[in-house]
Formats: C-alpha cells, sequence, structure tokens
C-alpha cells in the first residue's frame, strides 16, 4: 500500500466520522474518481460542511464542485425516496433530473448574490416506482466559499411539508363544502383569511378577503361580536351562540336586514397558549326562528281572543305544516296532542303513532334517559326546553341528531295551556364540526411543526457560526502566532460575514415569530422624547460617518404613547437604518412627532433616492426591496419593514409610507395615545 492511500484513508475515515448509514457509505465511495478528487485535496470549508452536514439532525446536502456532486446525511434519505443510495456523490442533474429546470437557476441565483429561500415550495418528483408525484418543502440553499471567497459547495437545508400542505387543502376544501357557513380570521384585527360559499352567501358575496371584520362588514359595529372576537382571542376561550340576532347590509344602499345565527367562535390556539387567528362557524337559522316568532305571535293571539281559537289553531296547523323544520305540541303534562305532517312523514308513520308518550320509542337508546330528565324538569318548572337528542329516520336503522326547543303557552294565571315545540335536524351541522375540529387541529399541530422546525434551526446555525466568529477573534488576537494586515483583513470580512448570517438568521425567526403570534408585547406608557433621544445617541454615529444633517423638532416633554418600549425602539431603529441606507452623503434626515384622532404618528423623512409607486408596498412583503443600498455593505434581506409593520399593527399601531423617486421617503408610525 502506497503512504498517499494511508493518507487518503486516513482523511476519508477523518471526515465521515460516526456509524450512521450515510457516514459509512461515504467512507466507501472512491472520490477520487468523481469530479471533486480525493478527500485531501478538498477546501478546509468544505471538510467543514461536510462535518456539520453529517452531525446535524435535520435533511441537509451538499451540491459539491461544478458537478454539483451529492453528499448528504441520514436524515435527507428520506426526501431522495428509491434515489437512495445511487445518489451518493453522482451529478445534481442525474439525480434530479426531472426537477433540474427548476433547481438549476437557484445555484445562478446565489451566485449572483440573491438568496434562496422557500416554504411548501412545489416540486413534481420521481422519488418511487411509477410516475412522478406531488411533493412540498420548505428549504434554504445557500453558499459554502473557500478561502478565496468562490464558491465551491451549496448546503442545501430541507423539511418536507408534503403532509401538511395536503391536510390544509382537505381543510380547506371541508370548509369551501360544508354546508354551514366557516371562516377563518386571522390576528388581533380578524382579518378574513378564508370564507366558505355559505358565508358568502349570508353576507351576499360581500368582498372581504384580506380586510378586517369592521373594514369588510362595517355595520357589525356596535352590535357586539367584534367584542366577543376580541375576548376569545385574549382569554383562547371559545363562545357559542343560539339564535344570535344580526343587521346585515346585504344590499348596497338598503336598511340593514336582519337575520338570526348559530354559531361558535373557535380560537387557533399555538403551543404557548397564544391565539393566532379565529374559526367562525355556524349556520343562518332565520327561517326556523322567523317561522317560530310567528308561530309564538300567533298564540299570544288566541291567547288574548279565545273566541278566535279554532281560526288562530288552523292557521297555527297550515303555518307549521309550510315551515322546513319538525313542529309538534305537547299538554300541560308532557303528552304530544299534535305533529306536523313533516315530522310524521321523517319518521314514516301517521300522527298517532308519535303522539302521548309513542314518541320516545323513536329515540336512540342511549338519549331516552337525559332526554325524559330533561323534559321532565321543564314540565316541572314551566322553563323553555332545549334539547339535542337523535331520532330514528323512516326506513332503515339510521340515527339522526336534532335540536329539539320548546316554549310553553301560559293562561292570565300563569297556568301552563299547552307546550309548542320545534325539532331541527343537526345532523349535518355536527358532523361539520367535528370535521372542522378534527383538520383544525391538524393545521394547528402543522403550525407548530414549522414553528419548532425554524427555532431548532436557527440554534443548529448559530453554533458552527459563533464558532466561526469565536476562532476568528483567537486567530486575531494572535493565539496562533503574528497575523500579518493582509490576515487581518480577511479576519475582518469571515466576522462581516459571520455578523451577516447572524443577523438574517435572528430576522427569519423574528419574522416566524411574528407570523404565528408568539412574539410578547408589554404595553406600557412610554414617554417619546426618551424612546427618540435614545434612538438618536444611537445612529449618532453613523449619521456623522455618512455626513448626513439630522434635523427634529421639539417634543413635549409629557408626549406619551401606549405601546412596548422596546418594539418601538426596534421600529425606529429600522426606519432610521434604512434612511441611512439610501440617502447619500450631504442629504437630511429629520423626524417629528404629533397627535392624530387616535393616537399618536412619528414621523421619519429622508432625502433619498426614493422608491418608485408600483414597489411601495412590496417594500412590507417579506424578502423585498424596491432598490439596492447606495453601499453594498448596507445591503439587508429585506425582512426589516415587514417585521416592523407586524410589531406596529400588534401593539394597536401601523407602519405606512409616502415618497417619489429622487425626492426621498417619508414613513409615519403610529401608536395609541395615552388617555
Amino acid at each position: 500500500m502506497q503512504m498517499t492511500d494511508v493518507y487518503s484513508e486516513t482523511a476519508i475515515q477523518s471526515l465521515f466520522q460516526g456509524d450512521g448509514e450515510m457516514a459509512v457509505r461515504c467512507r466507501a465511495v472512491d472520490w477520487s474518481a468523481t469530479s471533486l478528487g480525493p478527500v485531501e485535496g478538498w477546501a478546509p470549508a468544505l471538510h467543514f460542511a461536510v462535518r456539520t452536514a453529517m452531525e446535524c439532525p435535520f435533511a441537509i446536502s451538499l451540491w459539491c464542485g461544478e458537478d454539483k456532486v451529492l453528499i448528504y446525511n441520514d436524515a435527507y434519505r428520506a426526501a431522495l425516496g428509491s434515489k437512495h443510495p445511487r445518489a451518493l456523490a453522482r451529478p445534481g442533474s442525474e439525480v434530479w433530473a426531472e426537477i433540474w429546470t427548476e433547481v438549476a437557476p437557484m445555484f445562478a441565483s446565489i451566485a449572483a448574490g440573491q438568496l434562496v429561500y422557500a416554504e411548501d415550495g412545489h416540486f413534481v418528483m420521481a422519488r418511487a416506482d411509477g410516475p412522478a408525484d406531488d411533493a412540498w418543502f420548505t428549504y434554504a440553499l445557500s453558499p459554502v466559499r473557500g478561502e478565496d471567497g468562490q464558491i465551491i459547495a451549496y448546503l442545501n437545508v430541507v423539511s418536507e411539508t408534503t403532509q401538511r400542505v395536503r391536510a390544509e387543502r382537505r381543510l380547506r376544501d371541508v370548509f369551501a363544502q360544508a354546508p354551514a357557513f366557516l371562516a377563518v380570521l386571522h390576528g388581533p384585527e380578524h382579518v378574513f383569511e378564508f370564507v366558505n360559499a355559505s358565508y358568502m352567501q349570508l353576507i351576499d358575496h360581500h368582498p372581504v378577503l384580506g380586510r378586517s371584520v369592521l373594514e369588510a362588514l362595517p355595520e357589525v359595529t356596535g352590535q357586539g361580536f367584534v367584542k366577543l372576537l376580541d375576548r376569545v382571542y385574549r382569554t383562547g376561550q371559545p363562545f357559542v351562540g343560539r339564535e344570535i340576532a344580526l343587521m346585515l347590509q346585504r344590499v348596497p344602499g338598503e336598511p340593514p336586514e336582519e337575520r338570526f345565527i348559530d354559531f361558535v367562535y373557535q380560537p387557533i390556539v399555538d403551543e404557548d397558549g397564544k391565539s393566532s387567528g379565529i374559526v367562525v362557524h355556524g349556520a343562518d337559522v332565520s327561517d326556523a326562528v322567523m317561522a317560530r316568532r310567528e308561530i309564538e305571535r300567533l298564540l299570544q293571539l288566541s291567547e288574548q281572543a279565545r273566541s278566535r281559537i279554532e281560526e288562530s289553531e288552523a292557521r297555527y296547523r297550515f303555518l307549521a305544516n309550510a315551515i322546513p323544520v319538525q313542529v309538534w305540541t305537547a299538554t300541560p303534562e308532557g303528552q304530544l296532542d299534535y305533529v306536523s305532517e313533516r315530522t310524521a312523514e321523517y319518521f314514516g308513520v301517521t300522527d298517532g303513532d308519535v303522539l302521548g308518550d309513542a314518541w320516545i320509542a323513536l329515540l336512540h337508546p342511549d338519549d331516552v334517559a337525559p332526554t325524559g330528565e330533561r323534559w321532565a324538569r321543564s314540565l316541572a318548572t314551566g322553563e323553555a326546553y332545549e334539547m339535542e337528542f337523535r331520532l330514528r329516520k323512516a326506513g332503515g336503522p339510521d340515527y339522526r341528531w336534532h335540536l329539539s326547543r320548546a316554549t310553553a303557552q301560559h293562561d292570565e294565571d300563569g297556568r301552563i295551556l299547552r307546550w309548542f315545540g320545534t325539532n331541527t335536524d343537526v345532523e349535518d351541522h355536527r358532523r361539520a364540526e367535528a370535521e372542522l375540529e378534527r383538520l383544525t387541529r391538524e393545521a394547528t399541530e402543522a403550525s407548530r411543526a414549522k414553528s419548532d422546525f425554524l427555532t431548532a434551526m436557527s440554534h443548529e446555525l448559530r453554533t458552527p457560526l459563533n464558532a466561526i466568529g469565536g476562532y476568528a477573534q483567537l486567530i486575531e488576537l494572535g493565539v496562533r502566532g503574528p497575523v500579518t494586515e493582509e490576515q487581518r483583513v480577511d479576519l475582518s470580512r469571515i466576522q462581516r460575514s459571520k455578523n451577516y448570517l447572524d443577523g438574517l438568521i435572528s430576522d427569519v425567526l423574528n419574522f416566524a415569530k411574528a407570523g404565528t403570534g408568539r412574539i410578547e408585547y408589554r404595553a406600557e406608557r412610554i414617554v417619546l422624547q426618551q424612546t427618540l433621544d435614545a434612538v438618536r445617541e444611537m445612529i449618532a454615529p453613523q449619521v456623522e460617518e455618512k455626513k448626513l444633517r439630522l434635523v427634529s423638532t421639539d417634543i413635549p416633554a409629557d408626549f406619551c404613547a401606549i405601546a412596548d418600549e422596546d418594539r418601538t425602539r426596534q421600529i425606529l431603529l429600522n426606519l432610521f437604518a434604512n434612511a441611512l441606507k439610501f440617502t447619500a452623503p450631504g442629504g437630511t434626515i429629520s423626524f417629528a412627532v404629533s397627535a392624530t384622532e387616535t393616537g399618536v404618528a412619528i414621523v421619519v423623512s429622508d432625502t433619498g433616492i426614493g422608491i418608485p409607486a408600483a414597489k411601495i408596498e412590496l417594500i412590507f412583503e417579506p424578502f423585498m426591496q424596491a432598490e439596492r443600498a447606495l453601499r453594498p455593505s448596507d445591503q439587508g434581506v429585506g425582512l426589516g419593514l415587514a417585521i416592523s409593520r407586524r410589531l406596529a399593527r400588534a401593539m394597536g399601531g401601523d407602519l405606512r409610507v409616502v415618497s417619489e423617486v429622487g425626492k426621498g421617503s417619508t414613513f409615519t408610525l403610529t401608536l395609541p395615545r395615552c388617555r
């Protein structure tokens, strides 16, 4: 055996350590036969990336060299499916031939200095015997650079989300097809994210998606629904409403129309017990309520004019047979003495087979005892009767759930004359509620898994980053020997790159936390003069370095807002940082504070390059920037403004901008005012 062979074997053993399947397989590969060449010739950065991937519990692959040769860890095997183990040490274009036209441009984007990150990215992949199938992944692709700064490999971290995406689609299909009305509201402002056809029919197809409840349905102001939503969101406790009156302006220009609804506000709660949204589901029971009210009105008339009892009875029976629910009456002792035609048709019997106590035989055996106890209590006290039970339908052994309600009719002395009741079939509604609860639970678990992945991933990535920064500092301090000026420049570049990646990880994690409502806020009285003075001191060195003018107006000492001090300072620092990035030397940055009708406004203006009108709203989207910074070192990742707007809105305020290309931009942060 040649000494070079011994050296190569030692290098392979050192690089691919451990007893895992991929470590064993990697040690068995003749790497000198690949375009990467012998292991001992690989760059130190590639050695570090390979060791990190092999020891990481998350699915990671490395696309190495010009051929993008694949090296991957044990967790990545599931993503490959039947392509494993043949994929090891083969060019990526061969392994993923079916999706190469989608993957290849990503490498070019990274080479051009762009970021590659996607949530629930869709691919059609051939990972098993048979035709290619849909798959979804959340992934990030980042460069691995050699000592000369050139890209020598690409680090690919993936998490397959196929099951969650399919579950969410099934959930939306159930939402869309459910007979009950359904809507999903997001955040403390209750913004519509989804509504099904039944909900659109209830509100007469008003456009609501992307708008808050108050914006989309202003007529509900003062009816108590928004306060109920606020309480459910704040406490995490559901609310159930029965036959609640609702005034809706279903036709523009026409007066509001009264509707009656049974509904549930079900909070969507994450693993920390924080609410991120509310599911609204229920049914429009206006027809049944109005029909029952009409019948009750008729019964009242019959009490006031006994001489017309026969005429009223005939009218009542006609109306009872016409309304779309089962109608029945009973004696003061609880014996049924009348059922509508619809009731008899449901059971497939004649009226006489249901009257008296005969209807009990049509109950589900498990419901006989509780139904009897509830009915007996109403007979004894005269209180309204309400109960859900199962009734056997004609033609088979199947039982369907019904909601039964009854009201007693009294004479002038308060004695019960008779009971009037209805049975409403709620089987479909109960099934929809059960399915909705199951799918909501699945969606919540999937959202929790995504958040846990981002948190764990940030920790896993920060550990090697901190090691890089620490070793660079040790070298700069001369621990390993004298350091030349050129080496100090390189070490400074390493630290800047490390700090850039660390900031990127923090921004992605903060953005994920803001999206799921996991950031905690401490609303308190803050003095704006003190807050702005602190921010001004922090940015003063950068302002002086860029030779800019910082102009401000006097702020009254008692001018205050209700907000989180740290989050407010974070927003303001981001606004000033943007002004510094996009304002040329000699320009001006100014800020002022004023009162609005409902709060306070902090205005930050600059004389920078401005924002094109078509990109005004895009700058608040994640990973979006309107223009490049004046200095490459100032270039960010496009999360600061997205996070700032979410923080502002979470504190009850907002963040908006007006701008003109070549003249500058003005950002306005609004916050609730102290009372």
